[in-house]
């Protein structure tokens, strides 16, 4: 084997246990990465109005929703909204409406696909952390 077919099966095993599908403006994925409690992180594109050529890929406010179930509520936690918008901003992204987004054209779509998929991981494992532990995030 050499490097250029250990990329190509290293990539192909990374999304095979994804789930791509169709929203009519878009893409719902079904990543195999989980959030702390075994859940599977889903990660949402959706097309900027008529437009095919441009992207938002967000979190869908999963890790707002996530939190805010397990007592953390980030709107009112200074502390925590920091250490979103600090693993946000690590990926490249930006925290709008209480999610976590990206813009994208076409050939930036997988990457910034991962990018909100490493922020959610970031970010989840951080405060649950902290949540696990009893310690408040402030």
């Amino acid at each position: 084997m050499n490097e250029d077919d250990l990329q190509v099966h290293l990539s192909q095993g990374l999304v095979s246990g994804w789930e791509i599908i169709p929203t009519g403006s878009g893409f719902l994925i079904t990543t195999d990465w989980h959030w702390p409690n075994s859940e599977r992180i889903e990660i949402y594109v959706r097309t900027v109005g008529d437009r095919e050529d441009l992207f938002v890929v967000s979190d869908g406010g999963e890790v707002f929703n996530f939190l805010f179930s397990q007592g953390i509520d980030l709107t009112k936690d200074a502390q925590g909204m920091k250490i979103l918008n600090t693993a946000a901003e690590r990926c490249e992204s930006k925290i709008v409406d209480y999610q976590i987004v990206k813009g994208a054209n076409p050939s930036e779509l997988p990457r910034a696909v991962r990018l909100i998929l490493e922020a959610v991981k970031d970010t989840s494992f951080l405060l649950w952390h902290k949540l696990n532990q009893g310690a408040p995030i402030h």
